[in-house]
């Protein structure tokens, strides 16, 4: 019989990492957006729909991997640009789980594609967990891109554990209703961050 170690914490499940991205590459991707007309509220996905519900989720957001967005090259290379640091994350969770003995690691094939999204004051998620009945999540992967705001921190298990996120810092883990999660509001200023699933 094989032996194993047991003794995790779910917290150990929930891998920072910093500096994924360059904070120069940050503050350039969020130049290339932020003037679009790209931007939409942010949904919230019951029984295989979407709906604008403030109760839960007050945020905007611009789908980087739609084809109307990709129709602007530039972008394009952004949405290319996050495709590799997604990646990197990706392996860097696994390399985390590595060293505290996990022995069965989540496999992921490809993601959903990025979508970006922003904070302004008074913008907030409720907690809530990214896996539903009718979609495969196995991994979430949020990027931060920006400092020089209050509030906004991501907490998880009913704020039981926070944690404050630095431009180009991102933070992954299962997807799964072990881990729900929330984005506090924002009190000042303004956040942006980039998240996709994995499956």
């Amino acid at each position: 019989m094989t032996e194993t170690n047991s003794n995790y914490n779910l917290s150990d499940f929930i891998v920072v990492i910093r500096n994924l991205v360059d904070k120069q590459d940050c503050a350039s991707l969020i130049e290339a957006y932020k003037s679009t007309d790209l931007w939409e509220w942010s949904g919230v996905s019951r029984a295989g729909e979407k709906d604008v519900d403030f109760d839960v989720r007050k945020v905007q957001q611009i789908n980087m991997s739609h084809p109307q967005t990709m129709q602007d090259p530039k972008l394009a290379e952004w949405d290319t640009f996050i495709f590799h640091k997604v990646g990197k994350a990706r392996e860097l969770f696994h390399d985390a789980l590595k060293d505290k003995g996990v022995k069965h690691l989540p496999e992921t094939q490809s993601d959903e594609g990025y979508t970006l999204l922003h904070y302004k004051e008074g913008y907030y998620f409720k907690e809530h967990a990214d896996e539903g009945i009718n979609n495969p999540r196995v991994l979430t992967c949020s990027i931060n891109l920006n400092e020089g705001y209050e509030g906004g921190q991501f907490t998880f298990l009913g704020e039981a554990f926070e944690i404050d996120l630095g431009a180009g810092d991102a933070v992954i883990f299962p997807s799964n209703f072990m881990f729900p999660h929330a984005v506090k509001e924002i009190t000042s200023g303004e956040r942006y961050a980039i998240v996709t699933w994995l499956f």
